[in-house]
């Protein structure tokens, strides 16, 4: 092979990895912290997010202003050839999304954050349909969220799982022998809330969410 013909190859090899690394959960945890940040903060505009998205689906893009971006997202048909790859359902969900949006980046919040949610439970039942019967929807697209996807959280031991979220009490723990914590993220879930024994029922639900999300992470990830 030729110079040129080896740096062609190695280039469209290249894309072709980074795109298949870019998996369906990116969309999971966008919409997770479109929710989260509609819970959150009072009146947020969403320019962040929208960069996010748009890096996701255009990741060799020279738009790099946010209000560009936003609006190059709206004209957008959705559909990447080196990005995010999304069904016409997902597309659908997105341009939703992107049609509420008024010309400031924001959300009417409480109608808007029913839609949110609505969005992101279709898509947890679509793509990790095992772990969403152990643990609601928002909390598993937070614990998956937090630690950056599907493929980091499901080679963790169930122990990590128990205490994400629960990281700056572990460090007091370590660092200042304060007490060890027994949760993170999935104590507000109802089945914690409700125990009498929460650490216990916190270990019992963490072991179970290890094996549902190999299985998920199998099932509809794994190429």
């Amino acid at each position: 092979m030729q110079d040129q013909e080896i740096i062609k190859w190695n280039i469209t090899e290249s894309k072709r990895r980074i795109r298949q690394e870019i998996k369906a959960d990116n969309l999971i945890m966008f919409f997770t912290r479109v929710a989260e940040d509609l819970r959150k903060y009072k009146n947020p505009n969403f320019y962040g997010r929208v960069k996010e998205i748009f890096i996701l689906l255009y990741p060799y893009s020279n738009i790099f202003n946010t209000k560009e971006i936003f609006i190059e997202l709206k004209k957008s048909n959705l559909i990447s050839k080196d990005g995010l790859r999304l069904d016409n359902q997902e597309v659908a969900y997105l341009k939703n999304f992107l049609k509420e949006l008024d010309e400031d980046c924001k959300l009417e919040k409480q109608v808007s954050k029913n839609k949110i949610e609505v969005i992101l439970k279709k898509l947890i039942e679509k793509y990790l349909p095992n772990s969403d019967k152990l643990i609601e929807t928002y909390i598993l697209g937070k614990l998956i969220s937090s630690v950056g996807g599907i493929k980091k959280i499901y080679k963790m031991p169930s122990s990590t799982i128990q205490l994400i979220g629960a990281e700056k009490a572990l460090f007091r723990h370590i660092s200042n022998k304060k007490p060890a914590p027994k949760y993170g993220l999935i104590y507000y879930s109802e089945k914690i809330k409700k125990a009498q024994n929460k650490g216990k029922t916190a270990r019992q639900l963490a072991n179970k969410l290890s094996i549902a999300l190999r299985v998920d992470y199998f099932q509809n990830f794994a190429q």
